[in-house]
């Protein structure tokens, strides 16, 4: 499994077309879900993991009638299991004794790959889950909140052991403060093979637009900035990053490094002459480079 091939992890079906959503004339794009913008990270090194956190701040009008995910953790890896995990507008879920699936409204979450086991869950008080083999096998832990536009720290960290059929397992934990109302949210925990995990040195963000297809104008204005990369509580220093525009999808989003930071300006049209831009060197801004076989596709 490689960790470049972050859509191709998210979806695993993704070559077919929907119709032309707005007319005749709106060109045909692959199957939703549409990354817009794949950004990743390289932190150096791998590192022993004991938390990982960063931060998102997101700005400008979201209406809820159109699905938006910001991924502040697009992909991730603890020792080889990956891992994904953010915001979304139209969150769902269910419960251990409901199956059926239900709408939250705007929800965070975070979902493990290769996992089936209702065991390796730990919901929130109040929250959901979902376990499912529609994109291939994953195990989630959702919840609703009321999100807004503001800055927001994600944030992923080690909790207790357990050890099943006499192998080891690590419960690692998510969670959302929000900085406007210094409100503190637990998500809710999965259950990751190991005792010693490691955090793999590239970790990815993505900005979504998924459920039915829209037509490419109708996906909303707003800037989406990731950055503030900890691991283990220490700031990552000379973190690199790199933008990936998928093919088969609206060119509707712009990243640029920034101070160390990467903003993502979405909702507008923009015409990217290549399908890769580095933005971050030794954390600063570097100009755009040629794109190579290393882009991931949708």
């Amino acid at each position: 499994m490689r960790t470049a091939t972050l859509t191709g992890l998210l979806v695993l079906s993704t070559v077919s077309v929907f119709p032309p959503a707005a007319g005749a004339d709106e060109p045909q794009y692959k199957r939703m879900p549409w990354h817009l913008v794949d950004v990743w990270w390289d932190t150096g090194k791998d590192h022993a993991f004991e938390s990982y956190a960063i931060d998102v701040e997101i700005t400008g009008d979201v209406p809820a009638d159109v699905r938006l995910y910001v991924a502040p953790v697009g992909l991730g890896h603890l020792s080889k299991t990956p891992f994904y995990g953010g915001l979304q507008t139209q969150s769902d879920g269910n419960t251990r004794a409901d199956k059926r699936l239900r709408g939250i409204g705007r929800g965070l979450l975070m979902s493990m790959w290769g996992e089936r086991s209702l065991d390796a869950i730990r919901p929130s008080v109040g929250g959901l889950l979902q376990s499912s083999g529609h994109e291939g096998d994953f195990v989630s832990v959702r919840r609703s909140y009321e999100w807004k536009p503001g800055r927001y720290t994600y944030r992923i960290a080690r909790m207790d052991e357990e050890v099943v059929d006499g192998k080891p397992y690590t419960w690692v934990g998510a969670f959302l403060h929000a900085h406007g109302p210094d409100e503190h949210v637990f998500i809710g925990a999965l259950r990751f093979p190991g005792k010693d995990l490691v955090l793999a040195r590239r970790l990815a963000n993505f900005v979504e637009i998924y459920g039915r297809a829209i037509p490419a104008e109708k996906i909303p204005r707003c800037t989406v900035t990731f950055g503030n990369l900890r691991v283990n509580g220490v700031p990552v220093e000379n973190a690199t990053a790199t933008a990936f525009y998928p093919k088969g999808v609206p060119d509707y989003a712009d990243a640029r490094g920034e101070e160390g930071r990467v903003v993502v300006e979405v909702g507008q049209r923009v015409e990217h002459a290549e399908r890769s831009a580095r933005l971050l060197t030794a954390g600063k801004p570097e100009s755009k480079a040629s794109s190579d076989s290393s882009i991931p596709e949708n």
